[in-house]
């Protein structure tokens, strides 16, 4: 079962509004109104506000994995003949700032700095008593953490870093416009903020929902290393990765098969979750953000009687890298039964079958079918879709977990110590410690069974018997590791990855360049099924290189268009541009 943070949320929705017509009217009392000295009163009221802070961050457009995948390298827009028009813009690289994601976002992130910063006013306002108790510094730890979150996601994801900082609620209207802050004013603020979670958070809290002194760290040492301090950023992950009081340690063994599973909520390499529900408030309207439940997994599951509209999927690469992934033949885990009594590898790798599904994939259970390939034909071009945030593991249609498959409880994971392995490789890659950054690696590759890079180190597993350099590590990392292991995680994650590399226009440019083609699959077993034009290959198709449902060809808009000044950040918001009066002046 789930731990629940649901209690409250729906009672105090917070979100003020401040109106002023004249001097005099601000110093009126309105008697329908609760001042903030009458309710946080206590730490109780701080608490409950502190709630509706957790519940802000339900809203999907903080996130926004479908914008995000189309935006950066990881996801085609559905069919590649009929792509979903509303992802075209950034698919494409048209987007500007009218685009309604670009304004919802912003929003969304400061009604989180919003609502932290009441319970922090509230924090600051009681007496002396509260400010001796646990729980008070436990509290305003949390709201500063979520205030630092928001101005780090705004300042690394926003014109350049130059955002409004706004370290405190409005009191009149003429402070809503607040002119920007320059990036490092917004860098040294939220590092203040997160700087004092990390002191003050305790190492693990008692609600799994809650955050804890090991998030913070780990979004200090991303920080650090988006701005290349690898030093830095490798204290705060070291403490991560080693604090044994934080209770982190990857999932091993057969216990991968729990990542984004349900049963894996919460699980030991969990840094970071959205704590969703499918059997609360279920009368919420689909687009309400605040709701308990999640609509990624409509977004992303597959069509028809799945009850999906699988409006993002893996891009080809994406999938071809996953399924051809060498696997470690000295792991039991890839030996499966061949029907004879004897043994044979499985068909794609475990990385592979937790990530994605796919034709080929004889052995994983899908919608509760003992393959994929059993129940949906992967035809019209949609050769993979993603996994994790679907219910693929305990339900046969997104329609049975609330009778609509709008409304999903799946947890999304946001972060994992496997980003936190990979981080600290990068630092030990861009400082010279190609051997430790190697071991990293391969740690994380080794629990998937797949084959190590590098030279053999004595240990029981296959190696590729490769010689890495600084560079050709530097480009594994980039290319296979962090996409494969983390896509759809993270905040801009992998935008953000290409940015601060500045690879993002090679990058598309590399992948217009490569050539993939469908060819037809049979399935295994006593009943064997042909599903046409449904793996993807690399290269020319020797059936027919030009028709466009065989071969396929990605990116190349992309490649054409991108600009950095343009694409590396969002731009403001133009409601934004328009109605804030300092940034018009």
């Amino acid at each position: 079962m789930k731990t629940r943070f649901i209690y409250f949320i729906g009672m105090i929705l917070m979100t003020s509004s401040f109106v002023s017509c004249s001097d005099e009217a601000l110093e009126e009392s309105n008697p329908n109104s609760v001042s903030a000295d009458i309710y946080w009163s206590n730490l109780e009221e701080t608490n409950a506000t502190l709630t509706s802070v957790y519940g802000a961050m339900y809203n999907h457009y903080i996130f926004g994995f479908d914008v995000e995948a189309w935006r950066s390298d990881l996801a085609f827009p559905k069919s590649r003949t009929n792509p979903y028009t509303k992802a075209t813009p950034w698919y494409e690289k048209t987007f500007n700032n009218s685009l309604v994601d670009v304004t919802r976002k912003w929003d969304a992130l400061y009604q989180v700095i919003w609502r932290a910063n009441q319970v922090i006013e509230g924090l600051e306002g009681l007496d002396g008593e509260f400010k001796s108790n646990d729980r008070w510094t436990i509290q305003m730890a949390e709201a500063r953490f979520f205030r630092g979150l928001c101005h780090f996601y705004l300042h690394s994801e926003y014109n350049g870093g130059s955002v409004i900082l706004r370290d405190k609620v409005p009191a009149g209207a003429e402070e809503f416009s607040k002119p920007l802050s320059t990036p490092k004013e917004v860098k040294d603020f939220f590092r203040a903020d997160l700087e004092y979670a990390y002191q003050n958070l305790p190492a693990q809290q008692e609600q799994k929902t809650r955050v804890s002194a090991g998030l913070a760290a780990t979004i200090l040492g991303k920080s650090y290393l988006y701005e290349k301090d690898y030093t830095t950023a490798m204290t705060y992950l070291s403490d991560v990765i080693n604090n044994t009081e934080y209770g982190y340690s990857l999932l091993t063994g057969n216990n991968v098969s729990k990542l984004f599973h349900s049963e894996g909520d919460f699980n030991s390499e969990s840094i970071f979750e959205i704590n969703y529900a499918s059997e609360h408030q279920l009368e919420d309207l689909n687009w309400d953000e605040e709701s308990f439940f999640s609509r990624w997994a409509r977004f992303s599951a597959p069509t028809g009687s799945f009850q999906g509209s699988a409006y993002f999927v893996p891009a080809a690469w994406l999938t071809h890298a996953y399924s051809n992934e060498n696997l470690d033949s000295n792991d039991a885990r890839n030996y499966v039964d061949d029907g004879s009594g004897g043994s044979m590898l499985r068909s794609v790798p475990l990385r592979a079958a937790q990530m994605i599904a796919i034709v080929n994939d004889e052995e994983s259970e899908y919608y509760l079918s003992p393959a994929a390939n059993t129940v949906f034909n992967f035809g019209g071009t949609i050769f993979s879709l993603f996994k994790k945030f679907t219910n693929h593991d305990i339900a046969s249609s997104e329609a049975d977990i609330a009778a609509t498959g709008w409304k999903s409880g799946k947890n999304v994971v946001v972060y994992r110590l496997a980003d936190v392995y990979l981080m600290y490789a990068e630092c030990l890659t861009e400082t010279g410690d190609l051997d430790g950054a190697i071991s990293y690696i391969n740690e994380i590759r080794q629990r998937w069974g797949v084959e190590s890079i590098g030279l053999p180190d004595g240990s029981n597993h296959d190696f590729n018997l490769v010689v890495y350099t600084q560079e050709t590590l530097r480009k594994h990392l980039q290319e296979v590791e962090r996409p494969l292991e983390l896509s759809l995680e993270g905040f801009s994650e992998r935008s953000i990855d290409l940015r601060r590399w500045g690879i993002s226009k090679q990058r598309f440019e590399d992948l217009t360049a490569l050539d993939f083609y469908l060819d037809n699959y049979t399935t295994l077993g006593d009943e064997p099924v042909n599903r046409n034009k449904s793996r993807i290959m690399s290269g020319i198709s020797p059936v027919d290189p030009t028709d466009p449902t065989i071969q396929i060809k990605e990116y190349e808009q992309a490649a054409a268009r991108y600009n950095s000044e343009l694409h590396d950040y969002l731009p403001l918001p133009l409601s934004e541009v328009l109605y804030n009066q300092e940034l018009n002046n």
